[in-house]
């Protein structure tokens, strides 16, 4: 069975329907169907996420005729590195609070903007600086899961991948007793995902952030206006998130 099928048919014995699916992951109902349907390709990110949802090992997900549906050496390599770190994101990702900050952390967040502590707990883990974040994750699993092998012997070749090791390599010879802090730069706001059906009977995917909304109007009073200021017919709210925007449909900037 593929991938594809293996998902659906877990969604559908555990009773979740597709929009619970979609919601969980952060994304559009419809960018979700075409990961289930097999019309665009499976992020290793979103695999691992699916697997939770569905309460499986990963493993479970991509077995294919009783052989692994990722079959390239390298690919499971790479599967496997973001098995370990989604896990270590899950389990030990925390940030630094903002009374415990360093003069060091607070001129970092003051060039980026983040100096105040509204800006600075703005985040899902509260937080921009962090006390256990991605640098920390990947020192652990070289260091201490032993995965600095692959890189070594050049099992890797995924540019992610690679990415993160030159770093944690720049990091340690600058300071080999501690890999240097991380900040969490995303610009976190809700944004709303819309489905507007149109007079031809089309339908149309678009993305409309809260703070864009005409001031004083609430998400009902912006999805009224942004029916009327395109001309469909109605529009539905399928979705929130609060990581901006996503590469899932078209963006609304302004009403």
């Amino acid at each position: 069975m593929e991938l594809h099928n293996t998902i659906k048919n877990l969604r559908k014995k555990r009773g979740i329907k597709q929009k619970s699916m979609a919601d969980k992951l952060c994304m559009a109902p419809s960018t979700y169907s075409k990961l289930e349907s097999g019309s665009t390709t499976m992020p290793y990110d979103k695999l691992v996420s699916i697997a939770a949802i569905l309460q499986v090992p990963v493993y479970t997900l991509i077995q294919e005729d009783g052989g692994l549906f990722v079959n390239s050496v390298y690919d499971k390599f790479s599967l496997m590195l973001h098995l370990a770190y989604h896990t270590l994101a899950y389990e030990q990702f925390s940030a630094v609070p903002y009374e415990q900050l360093n003069f060091e952390q607070l001129s970092q967040l003051s060039v980026k903007g983040f100096a105040s502590q509204d800006s600075y707990e703005n985040t899902p883990l509260g937080g921009r600086i962090y006390d256990f974040g991605p640098k920390k994750a990947f020192a652990k699993m070289i260091e201490q899961l032993g995965m600095q092998v692959l890189f070594e012997e050049k099992l890797v070749r995924d540019e992610y991948w690679l990415k993160m090791w030159h770093e944690y390599q720049q990091d340690l010879n600058a300071n080999p007793m501690e890999p240097g802090f991380d900040m969490d730069e995303q610009e976190y706001f809700i944004v709303y995902m819309i489905l507007l059906t149109m007079p031809d009977g089309e339908t149309q995917m678009v993305q409309l952030a809260e703070r864009d909304f005409p001031q004083g109007v609430d998400e009902l009073g912006a999805l009224d206006h942004l029916v009327k200021q395109t001309g469909a017919d109605k529009g539905d709210i399928l979705a929130v998130t609060e990581e901006g925007y996503a590469p899932v449909g078209e963006i609304v900037k302004c009403l």
